[in-house]
């Protein structure tokens, strides 16, 4: 694991509040996670190029129908 410091000047930190600060850095970090493994999974989409694979197109809607309820899931990295 890796540790970084940042220096923030105090006038900035009281008037955003160090919560605040501290919860910027944590959403972006996660953001940045997720769009880094997102650009990995499309590179292997796009390489493969199985959207044209009925076993895959079967397999898409099938798991759609039996997963109806992740618009509910948050993730959260741990970082």
């Amino acid at each position: 694991m890796s540790e970084f410091i940042i220096k923030i000047e105090d006038d900035i930190v009281q008037s955003l509040g160090k919560q605040n600060i501290e919860q910027y850095l944590q959403i972006f970090v996660t953001q940045t996670i997720l769009k880094v493994a997102a650009s990995d999974v499309l590179k292997d989409y796009e390489s493969d190029n199985i959207s044209m694979d009925e076993n895959w197109i079967n397999s898409k809607k099938n798991a759609f129908l039996n997963d109806r309820y992740s618009q509910y899931i948050k993730v959260y990295a741990n970082v």
